[in-house]
């Protein structure tokens, strides 16, 4: 597991070690400081692998994989006031001994720093296949609901026009309104398509 546990940031540096290694003019700032909106009238699909139950806000109590798959539709014109953002839906599938899975849906922002390299956030509400889970040692996982927010963060560069990378890390919790909020993470890699 420590190599799968090594996977994700090793990825991250290569990411972005591509996006410093693109020409100049690809990392010139845009006219301003942050360009929202750059993407808000296209559809995209995203498909790609994270590490299951790891992240620094939940204890790591289970091992194994996850495929990730998000779906964002056009930004609603009356949403532009507020940077754009687009609606998403998505799904973290866990491959692992006692696995949960999400469904996951919000609006996502991203802000462009230069041409071709951005940052992402996500926010929104999740449901879980399970609320609970215990690992082989006997340990549980507790997320106190079956329904959740979810928040996620990213960083990403687009390799072309239409083709992009991104490392994420997703977030799902209660935010202390159960119970129990042991809360669930994942940080990987995948890639998009806009069309």
């Amino acid at each position: 597991m420590t190599n799968l546990r090594l996977f994700s940031p090793l990825t991250a540096l290569l990411l972005l070690t591509s996006a410093f290694s693109a020409k100049a003019e690809d990392l010139q700032a845009p006219s301003s400081f942050l360009e929202f909106g750059r993407n808000a009238d296209r559809w995209e699909a995203r498909a790609g692998g994270a590490i299951y139950d790891f992240g620094p806000f939940t204890p790591q109590s289970f091992s194994g994989g996850v495929i990730n798959g998000e779906l964002l539709a056009p930004s609603p014109k009356f949403l532009h006031g507020i940077g754009a953002p687009r609606p998403y839906i998505g799904t973290d599938i866990a491959i692992s001994d006692d696995p949960i899975h999400v469904f996951y849906a919000g609006l996502n922002w991203e802000a462009y720093v230069s041409r071709k390299v951005y940052f992402g956030f996500s926010a929104g509400g999740a449901a879980l296949s399970r609320r609970a889970e215990t690992n082989d040692e006997g340990e549980e996982k507790d997320l106190g609901s079956q329904v959740l927010f979810h928040l996620q963060a990213s960083a990403g560069v687009d390799l072309t026009e239409n083709l992009t990378a991104q490392v994420y890390f997703n977030h799902f919790s209660n935010a202390q309104l159960g119970e129990s909020n042991d809360g669930l993470e994942s940080i990987g890699v995948r890639l998009g398509f806009r069309f």
